[in-house]
C-alpha cells in the first residue's frame, strides 16, 4: 500500500547532503517547471520568503514543507544557517536578518560558488559557501568564487523568476549596463564554467580549510571551545591582512608563498583592516564599513586564514617568525610605539591563548607595572580581572615585607657581593610584598595605592629599592613571573593567616615577652639575663615573627638598634629562635586566633623561573653547618658556602635547625659547659632527676655544674614542689607513719630518706629510733621505693631489686633472652661488651639464688623459674614507665 498523503507532492526531489535550503526549493521548483514563489504558493507559504527561510524556519513553514515534500523537519532545519547561529553567523533573535558575525565581514545572503561542484550536482549548491569561514572547495581544490565573471556581482545561480533564464548555473542578476534604458535583462553568464584558482594539493590554503571545515563541523556541545579558537584564527587574519597592506616588505617569504597560491594578486580594492574589529578600531563611518565589507573577497579570507593558522599552530619552520610580524603590522599608522595596556586592548577579543601568546612577546618591551598586571612574564598571561575588593582581599594574605623563602630566591646574590655599595634589603622585601597587590588589579588602584593596605607607607622608596637599586640593569623577568604567580595563586588557594587583622591586633605596644618562661630559658643555658635593649630586640623580632613587618626602632632604642636586630637574625641561638616562636604561638592563642605563626607560598606555586637568588631547597646544610662550626663571624661562612651574608640572615629564619654562632649577642655566657648544663636543666630532665629519681638540688647541680639555687630556681618556675619534709617539727605520730611506710615497708634507705628530709642520716636514725622503728643495714634497702607497686614483690625480686641500680638491672635481664649468645647480646644492646655483661646477668642469677637465662639452649631462653622472674619483671618495668611524668619539651 503507498503512503503517499494527498497533501504531497507526487514529483519528489531528495535533498543533497549539506546542501542549502534555498538551493533545494529552487531545485524543487525547477523540477516542477515554476519559479521559487510558485512553489511556495502552491505548498500553502504565499507569504513566505525563500531568503528568510534560509536563515530561520518557522514551525508552520517546517510543517508545510514536509506535508508537501516529505523531507523531514530536522533535515529541512539543518538546510537553514540556523543550525550555525552564534558560531559562524549571527541571527536576530526577533528576526529573521543576519547580524554581524563572529568573525569576518560577511553579513549578506551572498554565497560563494565552486564552478566544478555546481557542474557536478545540477547547479545545487552548498550550506557552507553561506559562511564566512568557506573560501576554498576541498572536494576540486579551487578557491570558491564571489563574483560573476561578467556583471562582477554576487550571482543567484539557483534563483529563477519568470523573467529570467531557467537553465541550471545561470546568474540571473540584472545586468547594470540596461539599469538607464528603464528595463531588466538578466546577466544570464553560464556559471558552471566560471574560472577558478586552482590550489596546490598539500598547500597552506587547502590545508587551513580543512582545518576550518573541521571545526566548523564539531557537535554542539564543542562550539563554544571551538569558536574560541576560530577567534583567535580570525584576529591573526585579518592582521595578516592589515600587514600586508601596511608592511609587505617586511614579510616572510611563507606571506609571498601563500598570495602565490591565492593568485598572485589581490582583488582591488583591499580592505584596511579585513573585519569589523578594524572598523571599531580605526573609527570608520557606516558607509566605509559597507564598502570594505564588500571588498572583502575570497582571496583575502583564504590569504588571511591560512597565515593565521600557521601562525597559531606551529609546526612550520617560520612559525615564529610570522607570528612577530602578524603582531609588529598590528600598529595604527599614527602610533606606532604602544604600550601594553593599548596592545591588550587591541587583542581582547582574540581568546585567552593568542591573547597570552601576544603579551608574552611584548613582555620584554614593557615596564614592571604593566608586565605584573598583565602577568605577560609568566607561562599564562591574563586579562586584569580583579576589583578592588579582591585586591584588598589578597592584602590580607600578604605580610608587609616579602616572604624570606621567596626573597632569598627573587634577591640577587651577585648584586650583593657589588662592592662599595649598600642596598636596604627590607626596603626591597617591602617593595616586593607591594608589587603583589599589581597583578589583575584594576587601573585605579596602582601601586602607589595598593602598597599602604600593607602598612607600607613609604611606597615610592621600597618600589625604588626594587627597580633601580636591587635589580638595576638586571633581568626583571623572574621578578615579575615570580610576584604574578604568586599573587594569582593566592587568589586561587587562599592563606592560613590574616595578615590584616594581625597588623592591627599586634604592635609594639600590645607584644610582650613572658618574663618566667625567659627567665627559665636563661637559667638553664647560663646567659647573662640582658637589658632593656635586648628585651627591645627581642620584641622586635617577635613581631617580625607575627606580623611579617620589621618595625621601627622603639622610643628610647639605642642607636646600634638596627645593628643588633640584624646581628640577631644571624646569630640568635636555637634555643631563643624556639622560645620567641613558642611566645608568639602563646600570643596568638591568647587572642583566639588560630593560625600558624608562620606559612610561607609552597614553591610549586611558581614554575618556570631561573632564580637570582638562592633557592632554600638547594642549599647544603650539611656543608653550612660545616661552616658555621669553623667561623665565628659571616664573611667566611657566606665564602665557603657561595651565599651572601643578607642570604644566610633569611635562611636562618626559615630552616630553624641552623644559626650562626652567638659571639656577643648574649654577652659573657656564665655555664662552665653550656651543652651538659642546658641538658640537664631542661624541663623534662629536671622533672626526671628530683621527681623520679629522687635526686636532691645539690645532686642535680652537681651533674649541671651550676648552683644549687639555680636549680631550685627553675624547679619553682617549672612549678615542681620542693620536698619540704623536716623531722624537727613533725608530730612523733606522722614521723612515725612515714618512716614506716617509706623505711620498713618500701626498704627505702635511710641515707635517701635524710637527703629527701634536709638533715643527716644520722640525725634521722636517732629520730627513727626513738620512734620505735628498726633501722635496715645500708644494703637492705629497696631500689623499687618510690613506686607504688600493686603487690608484694617475690623474695627473688626483692633480692634483685635492692640498691639504686634496680629498674637498670630489671632493663637488662629482661632483654637477654631471644639473643642467640650473650655476644649477640651484647651487640644488640650492651655496646659489644659480651664480658661485662656476662657478669652483670651471673651477678642477678646470684642475688636472685636461681639461673634465670638457660645459657645453654639456642637462641638463649629463659628457664622455668626464670620465666616467672621475667614476667613480674617486666610488669614491674611497665609500672615504673607509667609513674614517669608527662613529656615536657624545652621551649
Amino acid at each position: 500500500m503507498s503512503t503517499w498523503t494527498p497533501d504531497r507532492i507526487p514529483i519528489a526531489l531528495t535533498p543533497l547532503p549539506g546542501e542549502a535550503l534555498d538551493s533545494w526549493i529552487s531545485s524543487y521548483a525547477r523540477r516542477l517547471r515554476t519559479t521559487d514563489r510558485g512553489f511556495l504558493h502552491h505548498i500553502g507559504l504565499p507569504a513566505a520568503r525563500v531568503d528568510h527561510m534560509l536563515l530561520r524556519l518557522t514551525e508552520p513553514e517546517a510543517h508545510e514543507l514536509h506535508k508537501a515534500t516529505g523531507a523531514p523537519a530536522a533535515v529541512l532545519r539543518a538546510m537553514t544557517l540556523d543550525s550555525y547561529d552564534t558560531f559562524a553567523v549571527n541571527i536576530s533573535p526577533g528576526r529573521r536578518q543576519l547580524e554581524r558575525p563572529p568573525t569576518w565581514a560577511f553579513r549578506s545572503s551572498r554565497t560563494r560558488y565552486c564552478p566544478a561542484c555546481l557542474r557536478e550536482k545540477g547547479g545545487r549548491g552548498m550550506l557552507l559557501w553561506r559562511l564566512p569561514w568557506a573560501f576554498a572547495c576541498t572536494e576540486h581544490q579551487l578557491l570558491l568564487a564571489d563574483f560573476c565573471p561578467a556583471c562582477g556581482r554576487p550571482p543567484h545561480p539557483w534563483k529563477i523568476s519568470f523573467k529570467g533564464p531557467r537553465d541550471v548555473g545561470i546568474c540571473t542578476r540584472d545586468r547594470l549596463d540596461h539599469a538607464a534604458e528603464g528595463r531588466w535583462r538578466p546577466c544570464a553568464t553560464d556559471l558552471l564554467h566560471a574560472p577558478a584558482i586552482s590550489l596546490p594539493p598539500d598547500g597552506l590554503v587547502l590545508r587551513a580549510q580543512h582545518r576550518v571545515a573541521g571545526q566548523l563541523a564539531v557537535p554542539p556541545d564543542e562550539r563554544p571551545q571551538t569558536l574560541v579558537e576560530l577567534k583567535q584564527l580570525y584576529a591573526l587574519a585579518w592582521r595578516a591582512l592589515r600587514g600586508l597592506r601596511t608592511n609587505r616588505d617586511q614579510a616572510p617569504d611563507l606571506v609571498h608563498t601563500v598570495l602565490d597560491e591565492c593568485g598572485g594578486t589581490f582583488p582591488a580594492p583591499f580592505p584596511d583592516g579585513s573585519g569589523q574589529a578594524a572598523y571599531h578600531l580605526s573609527g570608520n563611518s557606516g558607509s566605509r564599513r559597507r564598502e570594505n565589507a564588500a571588498s572583502l573577497q575570497t582571496p583575502h579570507v583564504a590569504a588571511g586564514t591560512a597565515l593565521a593558522h600557521v601562525a597559531l599552530r606551529g609546526g612550520h619552520p617560520e612559525h615564529q617568525r610570522l607570528f612577530e610580524w602578524i603582531v609588529q603590522s598590528d600598529r595604527p599608522l599614527a602610533a606606532r610605539d604602544l604600550n601594553l595596556g593599548q596592545l591588550a586592548l587591541r587583542w581582547r577579543d582574540s581568546g585567552p591563548d593568542l591573547f597570552a601568546r601576544v603579551m608574552s612577546h611584548q613582555d620584554p618591551h614593557t615596564l614592571l607595572h604593566n608586565r605584573l598586571r598583565y602577568a605577560s612574564a609568566t607561562p599564562t598571561p591574563r586579562r586584569p580581572d580583579r576589583s578592588k575588593a579582591d585586591i584588598h582581599r589578597r592584602a590580607t594574605m600578604i605580610p608587609a615585607m616579602l616572604w624570606p623563602g621567596w626573597a632569598l630566591r627573587l634577591l640577587p646574590a651577585d648584586r650583593l657581593r657589588s662592592q662599595g655599595r649598600v642596598f636596604r634589603v627590607d626596603a626591597f622585601r617591602h617593595g616586593c610584598s607591594g608589587l603583589l597587590l599589581v597583578p589583575g588589579g584594576p587601573a585605579n588602584l596602582p601601586y602607589v595605592r595598593a602598597a599602604p593596605l600593607l602598612g607600607n607607607v613609604r611606597a615610592a622608596r621600597d618600589r625604588e629599592s626594587v627597580e633601580q637599586r636591587v635589580y638595576r640593569d638586571k633581568d626583571l623577568t623572574p621578578l615579575a613571573s615570580t610576584l604574578a604567580q604568586l599573587a594569582h595563586a593566592l587568589d586561587e588557594h587562599g592563606s592560613p593567616i590574616d595578615y590584616a587583622r594581625r597588623r592591627v591586633t599586634f604592635t609594639e605596644t600590645t607584644v610582650e615577652l613572658n618574663p618566667d618562661a625567659y627567665r627559665r630559658l636563661i637559667l638553664q643555658h647560663g646567659w647573662l639575663a640582658g637589658g632593656e635593649h635586648r628585651q627591645q630586640v627581642m620584641r622586635w623580632y617577635l613581631l617580625l615573627l607575627l606580623t611579617g613587618h620589621s618595625p621601627p626602632a622603639p622610643k628610647g632604642a639605642a642607636t646600634r638598634f638596627a645593628w643588633s636586630c640584624t646581628e640577631f637574625r644571624y646569630r640568635a641561638p636555637l634555643p631563643l629562635r624556639a622560645f620567641l616562636y613558642a611566645q608568639a604561638e602563646q600570643s596568638l592563642v591568647a587572642h583566639g586566633i588560630d593560625e600558624p605563626v608562620t606559612w610561607e607560598p609552597p614553591a610549586h606555586w611558581v614554575r618556570d623561573v631561573d632564580w637570582p637568588g638562592i633557592a632554600p631547597e638547594r642549599v647544603d646544610v650539611t656543608g653550612l653547618r660545616a661552616a658555621l662550626s669553623r667561623s665565628d663571624t659571616n664573611a667566611p661562612v657566606a665564602e665557603a658556602t657561595g651565599m651572601t651574608a643578607e642570604h644566610l640572615r633569611l635562611y636562618f629564619e626559615i630552616d630553624h635547625t641552623v644559626t650562626g654562632p652567638p659571639d656577643q649577642l648574649l654577652g659573657r655566657i656564665r655555664a662552665s659547659d653550656p651543652a651538659t648544663r642546658a641538658a640537664v636543666l631542661a624541663p623534662r630532665r629536671l622533672r626526671e632527676l628530683y621527681v623520679t629519681e629522687r635526686k636532691t638540688t645539690v645532686e642535680i647541680a652537681g651533674m649541671a655544674k651550676c648552683a644549687a639555687t639555680t636549680v631550685r630556681a627553675l624547679l619553682a618556675l617549672d612549678r615542681i614542689p620542693l620536698r619540704t619534709l623536716r623531722p624537727e617539727t613533725e608530730p612523733p605520730d606522722f614521723l612515725r607513719t612515714w618512716l614506716h611506710r617509706e623505711h620498713v615497708e618500701k626498704r627505702r634507705p635511710l641515707s635517701e630518706l635524710a637527703r629527701e628530709c634536709g638533715m643527716s642520716t644520722w640525725g634521722l636514725s636517732r629520730k627513727a629510733r626513738r620512734c620505735g622503728i628498726t633501722v635496715h643495714p645500708p644494703g637492705h634497702y629497696n631500689g623499687l621505693g618510690h613506686i607504688d607497686l600493686p603487690a608484694q614483690l617475690s623474695p627473688a625480686m626483692q633480692a634483685v631489686t635492692a640498691g639504686r641500680e634496680a629498674l637498670n638491672r630489671l632493663r637488662t635481664i629482661v632483654q637477654v633472652a631471644g639473643h642467640d649468645s650473650i655476644p649477640a647480646a651484647a651487640d644488640s644492646f650492651y655496646g659489644g661488651k659480651s664480658i661485662t655483661l656476662a657478669r652483670r646477668i651471673y651477678a642477678i642469677e646470684r642475688r636472685a639464688g636461681f639461673r634465670i637465662i638457660d645459657r645453654d639452649a639456642r637462641p638463649l631462653t629463659p628457664t622455668p623459674r626464670g620465666r616467672d622472674f621475667l614476667r613480674e619483671a617486666q610488669q614491674i618495668l611497665r609500672i615504673a614507665h607509667d609513674a614517669e611524668p608527662t613529656r615536657q619539651d624545652s621551649p
